[in-house]
């Protein structure tokens, strides 16, 4: 099931055979947008015990979308934005159409 509010609702769904000839199906890979091309909403410190989950719930009203803020990011692992305590991430505005 794809999230319609997900980091992959916009992908296309594709098939490809197996080697048996049964189709399988996988989502279109998802490229990362241009972090200098995000509008910033704003620029939020960390408090003690954000995961970046939390941080998006707080700051976003919704916890699931913690991915909007690791893209602002590019990083390959998003936990690293959890220290230190204090550091302003940055949070950016959905992209138009997504």
């Amino acid at each position: 099931m794809n999230d319609p509010d997900g980091r992959y609702a916009s992908l296309s769904i594709r098939q490809r055979p197996c080697a048996d000839g049964k189709p399988v199906s996988y989502l279109a890979r998802r490229l990362l947008p241009d972090p200098e091309r995000l509008t910033v909403l704003a620029y939020v410190p960390t408090q003690a015990g954000d995961r970046l989950d939390v941080f998006a719930a707080r700051v976003l009203g919704d916890g699931d979308q913690w991915w909007r803020v690791a893209d602002a990011h590019l990083l390959i692992h998003p936990e690293d934005l959890e220290e230190p305590v204090g550091r302003r991430l940055t949070v950016p505005l959905p992209e138009i159409g997504k």
